[in-house]
């Protein structure tokens, strides 16, 4: 009988209990806690890699029991079919050996400053009584168990925000505390440290809740003689934060970072451990449809899958094999799971020239970039194309070429992964079309000129929409190129529909084809047809060439059985001539 897939679990210990599939990464526990020498070490991966689940492991690893700290039963009973467990020495050495603090600051995400400190308070007590046995410790002084069991004794004392001094000190104090009953530096990790930081920026809480942070995490990473070592997950690094500033042996682990391939490949799926999962599913037949969905990230020099994508995968699809093969698909697993906005927060903002880059993005193309090493979140409601670039690269939507080789500092040659992305990217870019009020209101505009008649206004309402579109079209196939313009348009066109009470496209009428028809909803018995032309040569006259389009409309009669109709009141025609990100148009009423 096959294991189970454990889908979203993160607890070690619980995928071993329920006997899921686990893919033994405890490898990596060794080369951070003993071939790592820094005290503390950041780790920044896209999320939905794994962080959690690494950080459940080195947890049930190393941390003692507090009932009986000589007894490693759970642990041998946890680790006894693992790699790590064959290392003898450095098991007898690490293996329940220290105290360990273990907390996620992922659900510290409120809309306001008053409900993310409400969470962070929730954390802080959570993490106080998860060591409950310390209130009652002969080896603390009776003022040090005061301030332990003030906050551990009462969930709406820590979460008062008239109280936040207290949470300032706590995970500092904690520290103090296991180290004075167990006489061993705690171990001290962290998971998703940056998500209260990230949402408050977004939020417009950003000052208030650096100032609980900064100070938190910094009091307890910073000349703290009481802290062992510490590790530290999330997407990015912060800068000018004040959590890091004065950390003289901090290691941070990025995805750039082209060091150890044991440091890179501890996060992620390497290609050989997504093959072996997929052949003990039976689905081997399926790799390169996997490869070509979820495949694509370096991690450092090597190549990484997305663990969710690939177990995802094989929980959806192991069961059709007995079944119906054609229903096995590789679906979009990410584009739901990711809680970033970073493409919708900054589309609004970019440039013409950077619209030509997600352009060239999503026609499978590279471009080279300068990306920052870390980023002040404080910082990103300035929308800096360059943090845009870093955003991407770090929460997972873009990826690096390792080979590359640039004369300039922090220059990379940067790629969307795979196919589940470039979905996700497409998603993300027609949300912004459908929602950005700019952009409706320049649809809305230009949909209302179409309908009058006024070449001028369509002429400046499509230049200016030009300046932030991006085509997703399908490149798999070589359409013409005013297939680009003609999904362009037809898209514009399609968010409108409270002006359209018609749309069609490639429409048979007269002798040949329509590009695009439309007739008014508000203005009843108004018809407009569009034909499109592109050219290349940008001295061209594009209006001229416009002109030829309505041309094209008369000789082929395209306007003839409208003309005829006594329900049509009026008849508009527009040629629209193309070139780049400019266009010339022209207009012709017929009726």
């Amino acid at each position: 009988m096959l294991k189970s897939i454990g889908i979203g679990a993160e607890l070690f210990h619980k995928l071993i209990e329920n006997d899921c599939y686990y893919v033994d990464k405890t490898p990596f526990i060794r080369t951070v806690f003993q071939e790592n020498k820094a005290d503390v070490m950041l780790i920044t991966r896209p999320r939905r890699f794994g962080k959690t689940l690494t950080m459940s492991t080195f947890y049930d690893f190393l941390a003692l029991n507090p009932e009986n700290p000589g007894d490693v039963s759970r642990q041998e009973n946890w680790f006894k079919d693992t790699k790590i467990f064959e290392d003898k020495e450095f098991c007898a050495k690490y293996m329940g050996k220290f105290p360990v603090i273990f907390i996620s600051l992922k659900a510290v995400s409120g809309n306001d400053f008053a409900g993310a400190y409400d969470q962070l308070g929730s954390v802080v007590f959570g993490m106080y009584n998860s060591f409950s046995y310390l209130a009652e410790s002969p080896k603390l002084n009776d003022a040090e168990k005061d301030i332990f069991k003030e906050i551990a004794s009462d969930n709406n004392f820590i979460r008062n925000i008239e109280n936040k001094n207290k949470i300032k000190d706590s995970l500092g104090n904690l520290l103090m505390f296991l180290y004075k009953h167990h006489g061993v530096k705690p171990v001290l990790l962290i998971d998703e440290y940056d998500v209260p930081i990230a949402k408050a920026a977004y939020n417009d809480y950003y000052r208030e809740m650096i100032d609980i942070i900064s100070s938190f995490l910094g009091n307890a990473l910073k000349t703290n003689l009481y802290l062992g070592r510490a590790v530290l997950t999330g997407c990015l690094r912060a800068a000018k934060e004040s959590i890091f500033t004065g950390l003289n042996n901090l290691k941070i682990c990025s995805v750039l970072d082209t060091g150890k391939d044991d440091i890179s490949q501890g996060i992620g799926f390497t290609e050989k451990e997504t093959g072996e999962v997929l052949s003990y599913y039976g689905l081997t037949d399926y790799y390169e449809e996997v490869r070509s969905n979820y495949d694509g990230y370096y991690f450092g020099k090597n190549h990484m899958y997305c663990p969710w994508d690939v177990m995802s995968f094989c929980d959806d699809n192991h069961e059709k094999l007995g079944e119906d093969r054609n229903l096995i698909i590789a679906d979009n697993y990410w584009i739901n799971t990711s809680g970033n906005d970073v493409i919708e927060e900054f589309m609004g903002f970019i440039e013409p020239e950077d619209v030509d880059k997600m352009q060239d993005l999503l026609d499978g193309k590279s471009i080279t970039m300068e990306v920052r090493t870390s980023l002040c979140y404080g910082d990103l409601k300035n929308h800096d194309v360059k943090d845009f670039w870093t955003l991407l690269l770090y929460t997972g939507y873009l990826t690096f070429d390792p080979q590359y080789k640039s004369a300039k500092k922090n220059e990379y040659r940067l790629y969307i992964p795979n196919e589940e992305i470039r979905d996700c990217f497409k998603s993300k870019i027609m949300d912004f079309f459908e929602t950005n009020p700019d952009m409706k209101n320049n649809t809305n505009e230009l949909v209302k000129g179409l309908f009058e008649g006024g070449a001028e206004t369509v002429e400046n309402c499509l230049n200016g929409l030009l300046e932030k579109y991006v085509s997703i079209r399908d490149f798999s196939v070589n359409a013409p190129k005013e297939n680009y313009y003609h999904g362009f348009i037809n898209g514009l066109l399609a968010g409108s529909t409270s002006l359209i009470e018609e749309q069609r496209s490639n429409f048979e009428s007269g002798n040949g084809y329509i590009d695009l028809i439309i007739k008014s909803l508000k203005s009843r018995g108004i018809i407009v047809i569009l034909e499109l032309k592109q050219i290349s040569n940008e001295n061209e006259d594009k209006v001229l060439i416009a002109e030829g389009a309505i041309e094209q409309i008369l000789q082929k009669k395209y306007a003839d059985p409208y003309i005829k109709r006594n329900d049509i009141k009026a008849v508009i025609t527009y040629g629209i001539c193309f070139c780049k990100k400019e266009c010339g148009v022209a207009c012709k009423k017929l009726k």
